[in-house]
């Protein structure tokens, strides 16, 4: 039998901070409609340019400034309810423990008494692996990250115990 990889897991607001660019922007890839409305707005503020009829400069200019303004209201927007969020994170604190058995994960709430939540190997649908972390989604909008140096055992075994359950559902 193989013995179980416990990570009491202690986040920090940096780790959170990539998780969360990660989660929105590279996994969700939650930025392609706002580079689609900016895009269709420039588009139509060419066209206003080209058309060289009255008021076209200013039709123009009102495009251009709504198609970058909403984009960047909208990161904006994201970014600060990151901060808020990882502000609760400095100084770094524990906040749950993963247990990766032979079945499946363990995951214990370390902020408030519950009752651990277990998923089984075949249910977890992904873990990617990226700098100083791992995020362990069990479902597929929820993740636990398990940072690099926490685990009862090198990061290395860490990967390949999760390579050896998941198979192609690793990343990274």
């Amino acid at each position: 039998m193989e013995r179980e990889i416990t990570v009491p897991v202690k986040l920090d607001a940096k780790t959170f901070r990539r998780f969360s660019f990660f989660d929105t922007f590279v996994l969700r890839k939650r930025w392609i409609r706002p580079a689609a409305f900016a895009a269709i707005l420039f588009a139509f503020a060419a066209v206003a340019l080209i058309s060289r009829k009255p008021q076209s400069g200013l039709i123009a200019a009102v495009l251009l400034v709504v198609g970058l303004g909403l984009p960047l209201v909208y990161v904006g927007t994201f970014l600060s309810q990151v901060n808020l969020q990882a502000a609760k994170l400095d100084p770094p604190r524990r906040v749950y423990t993963v247990g990766l058995t032979f079945d499946g994960v363990r995951v214990a709430n370390d902020q408030r008494k519950e009752d651990a939540q277990f998923v089984k190997w075949a249910d977890v649908p992904a873990a990617f692996r990226r700098k100083g972390c791992v995020y362990l989604y069990v479902a597929p909008a929820r993740a636990y990250l398990i940072p690099d140096g926490q685990a009862n055992t090198d990061d290395e075994a860490v990967w390949s115990y999760l390579h050896e359950h998941m198979g192609e559902r690793c990343k990274g």
